[in-house]
């Protein structure tokens, strides 16, 4: 299990390393384009060498993309996905060629026409690009809040789109978001609910790869995708870390995605994911 954050991008890869390196994080999470553009444009790379040559000289283990919030391949609009899977296919090619560790997907959005009913298109879409992945990077699967008819809400959901994805087995996977299972109406305060979906996954796939790890500063079942910091939100930091002690996570990326004081998260929240973590016994304390 490796400690990590969403890091900002801005500036390019040099200054994404920069600032990981003062968060004293082992894993981080960023953007290779902006998310918010249809048009793939990568960050600039590292001046020291390869980007995981000089991420792996500050300490950093693993490097997860995300993939842009534009795309969404369960929708009814041809063109919005014929698009959608050449910049998710543009993504991931570079992910592969950097040696990054993974790309992390929400599934998209049926728009209200129903899970089932888009789930044909979304595989015709999604084969193509599973593709791309390898075993090395991965293409992995987040779960959603539920909102805005959003693909992948419940772990079964999340199980039926993973395997209608093909590629080379072992190239895709799942990310865990806390704050999604839990607006989904996941009880994660729940001992017993806690275990039954850790053992689900565990099942299911058979390891986790990465975690978002984040409180929810919505109530259990909103449907609303609003990530609040660890221990200020309905969550709570033991629930969250009794969530990730157990085995379907131990090789796991556990990743802050929480907002900080509005710019992402800051030291003290590594701080205290690192220490949570630590009293779990599952990373080494801070020095």
């Amino acid at each position: 299990m490796r400690f990590g954050a969403h890091v900002s991008a801005a500036g390019g890869v040099d200054s994404l390393l920069a600032r990981a390196g003062e968060l004293e994080v082992e894993a981080l999470q960023f953007f290779l384009s902006s998310p918010r553009t249809w048009r793939f444009r990568p960050i600039a790379p590292a001046s020291g060498g390869s980007t995981m040559e000089v991420a792996h000289a500050l300490g950093i283990d693993r490097m997860v993309v995300h993939a842009p919030y534009l795309i969404n391949l369960g929708s009814e609009d041809a063109e919005l996905v014929r698009k959608s899977g050449e910049l998710l296919g543009a993504v991931v090619m570079a992910a592969v060629h950097d040696g990054l560790s993974a790309v992390i997907l929400h599934p998209g959005s049926h728009k209200g026409r129903g899970f089932a009913a888009s789930l044909d298109q979304w595989s015709r879409a999604i084969e193509p690009i599973a593709r791309l992945a390898t075993p090395s990077t991965q293409l992995l699967l987040e779960n959603t809040a539920g909102g805005g008819g959003s693909m992948g809400r419940t772990l079964e959901e999340l199980v039926t789109l993973a395997d209608r994805c093909g590629g080379e087995p072992g190239s895709v996977g799942v990310c865990i978001d806390t704050q999604h299972l839990f607006a989904a109406g996941y009880d994660l305060r729940d001992a017993r609910e806690r275990d039954e979906v850790a053992s689900q996954l565990l099942g299911s796939f058979g390891e986790v790869r990465v975690v978002h790890l984040n409180d929810s500063a919505t109530e259990l079942g909103s449907a609303h995708d609003r990530h609040a910091n660890l221990d200020e939100g309905a969550i709570g930091l033991d629930a969250l870390m009794n969530f990730v002690d157990h085995e379907v996570f131990r090789s796991a990326d556990i990743i802050l995605e929480v907002p900080g004081l509005g710019e992402g998260p800051r030291k003290e929240d590594v701080a205290l994911l690192r220490n949570g973590l630590a009293s779990h016994g599952l990373v080494g304390p801070l020095p």
